[in-house]
């Protein structure tokens, strides 16, 4: 992480002032080689700078500390609804890994570098149900930290970007991540052992108008 950090600051370093260690020139030879072989580093006629892969990954670093920087979660929540002779559906997921193994709610997963939010939401539609949706709309940011009630300590840090996707269609199917189900809103409400904001993020999904963005810190006695 320090030949990182060095050439953050310092590109087209010689191999002597980075080596501000004073570790043997094998020993640090070693350390060197293993960055450009993982094509972070690089070598060329006026010393060592990184490559365009380890600009990005140093860039994440605590410079401070010369480690890398822990950061929230960035994930997208998928809240796919149908309507029945009148009567609304909402797609749920009964959680079949930890944390938060066997609590119901809507689909749920990591956003992929790259991806664009409908991208991301859509994929995990079809990885998680086998269901697809091309009407999936953005309605709002939850920024969420879950406390444990027992000590206060800090277990997650996430933010989440709330998609509604409308009248899926496709063969639904259980993952293992999870067992899926349709339920009407009544059987909603009246489901138990929900995730902790579930409620919450599924009011604020059904508001017209400008974008929320939600902030919310909860305790939890189990994860």
């Amino acid at each position: 992480m320090l030949i990182l950090r060095e050439l953050l600051f310092k590109p087209n370093s010689r191999f002597s002032e980075l080596n501000i260690k004073g570790l043997s020139n094998d020993h640090f030879s070693y350390h060197v080689n293993t960055l450009v072989d993982l094509d972070l580093v690089k070598k060329g006629e006026r010393g060592y700078s990184l490559t365009s892969t380890g600009k990005e990954f140093a860039n994440r670093m605590d410079t401070d500390q010369a480690q890398m920087e822990k950061q929230p979660k960035v994930a997208v929540m998928v809240i796919a609804y149908k309507y029945i002779k009148g009567t609304k559906y909402l797609l749920m997921q009964e959680r079949a890994k930890e944390p938060f193994y066997g609590y119901k709610g809507f689909i749920t997963g990591k956003m992929r570098f790259g991806e664009k939010i409908q991208e991301s939401a859509r994929r995990e539609l079809i990885e998680e149900t086998g269901l697809d949706c091309k009407d999936i709309t953005l309605k709002t940011i939850y920024h969420d930290h879950v406390i444990t009630s027992e000590n206060g300590k800090l277990m997650e840090d996430k933010i989440f970007f709330v998609t509604v996707a409308k009248n899926p269609t496709g063969e639904l199917m259980n993952t293992e991540s999870g067992k899926h189900s349709w339920v009407s809103e009544k059987e909603y409400w009246e489901t138990k052992k929900k995730y902790y904001n579930e409620d919450n993020i599924y009011e604020s999904s059904k508001r017209r108008g400008a974008l929320d963005i939600c902030e919310n810190t909860y305790a939890v006695q189990e994860f």
